[in-house]
């Protein structure tokens, strides 16, 4: 399997996360010293909570995306765990990260034999329930209120529509007729997932390669094609070889039946 990866992309993710947590966390200790030097003075007080609220913002933001764009051992990255489990595919498939096209940024899609495989991730730990694409974070009321800095479970269903449309109309205008996959992807090893109808398919991230190799293999698009379609998405992209990560136990899923 060949990647692609806009490093750049991720580079620039990660410095805004930085100076995001950064200024918040400025903005913050910034109150102190302009509620204490300025206390008396009932004109100032609207501004110290504003500053206060901006700096609240900025840093649980700052601090979300530090989180999601880091890299170790109890956190692997989104996309280099996409690759590891992807990386036994054949060379007939491109895993292709951030592909910037007119419209919006694609986080991930797989072009193989059979087509195009768009993939939604998410890095939120669980546990996630999915009723007819209403999603809600899982678990005791407790533990709910200590992720608000961490990852935010938001609609996937919603970014799934998103991606799927975006990735459509980008090989429309190439003039690509491609037959287009979903999935939605959770992949953190923790994730636990509890699915009672969804609009795309949903799945622990060991279950992708899987997902993959079931899409039968479509005789009209030829290998030219594929290298077409990997070209429309791979402009600010470089090639490398797959990268090799590991999680740190299994993922559990309970499905229930509709």
């Amino acid at each position: 399997m060949r990647i692609v990866r806009d490093n750049q992309y991720v580079k620039e993710r990660q410095k805004r996360a930085k100076l995001s947590a950064i200024f918040g966390f400025l903005a913050l200790v910034g109150t102190f010293p302009v509620a204490f030097l300025m206390q008396g003075n009932t004109g100032f007080v609207l501004f110290t909570y504003m500053l206060l609220l901006a700096g609240f913002v900025l840093f649980n933001r700052g601090m979300r995306g530090v989180g999601k764009w880091s890299h170790n051992q109890r956190h692997v990255r989104e996309d280099l765990a996409l690759d590891s489990h992807l990386n036994e595919l054949s060379d007939r498939h491109t895993l292709i990260h951030f592909a910037q096209v007119d419209g919006g940024i694609i986080n991930h899609l797989l072009v193989g034999p059979g087509g195009v495989a768009v993939i939604t991730s998410t890095d939120f730990p669980g546990p996630v329930e999915v009723t007819d694409d209403r999603w809600r974070k899982a678990g005791p009321m407790m533990a709910r209120m200590f992720t608000f800095s961490g990852p935010q479970l938001g609609s996937p269903t919603r970014e799934a529509d998103k991606d799927f449309a975006l990735v459509e109309a980008t090989l429309e205008q190439a003039g690509q007729d491609v037959d287009i996959y979903t999935s939605i992807v959770f992949t953190a090893s923790t994730a636990d997932l509890t699915v009672s109808g969804a609009s795309h398919p949903v799945m622990p991230v060991d279950e992708l390669a899987n997902f993959i190799k079931d899409i039968d293999p479509d005789p009209g698009f030829s290998t030219t094609d594929r290298e077409l379609v990997i070209a429309v998405f791979s402009q600010n992209g470089q090639v490398e070889n797959p990268a090799k990560t590991t999680t740190r136990r299994p993922v559990k899923v309970k499905k229930r039946a509709a």
